[in-house]
């Protein structure tokens, strides 16, 4: 009975963790992207959002736009804004932002 118990909570917890590793592999937006990217971007990264349509927000999730761009184009866009993207440079600082181009931004290319 003890043997089975124990055995039982090996496999059980082995499960759990395969299942913990799996979804902390898939790239999740940063509280930084929540707070400064989502309401244009959305969660998803499409810009499908009301706002993200009106402003014809880039959709992070385009392969072929992913490709084009550099990371140094991308931390320039995010830093000084264009079109009609705001400036964040004086709002976040060069670490945070290029963070959000190398993990966010291009994470939601690896989808």
């Amino acid at each position: 009975m003890k043997k089975t118990r124990i055995v039982g909570g090996l496999v059980f917890g082995a499960i759990a963790a395969l299942g913990i590793g799996l979804f902390a592999a898939e790239p999740h937006p940063s509280d930084t992207f929540r707070q400064y990217c989502m309401k244009c971007h959305g969660e998803d990264g499409k810009a499908q959002t009301p706002k993200g349509k009106q402003l014809k927000a880039q959709n992070f999730t385009d392969e072929e736009w992913q490709q084009q761009k550099s990371d140094k184009e991308l931390i320039k866009i995010v830093t000084e804004g264009g079109m009609d993207m705001p400036a964040f440079g004086k709002k976040l600082t060069q670490e945070q932002i290029e963070s959000l181009v190398k993990n966010d931004v291009r994470g939601f290319g690896k989808k």
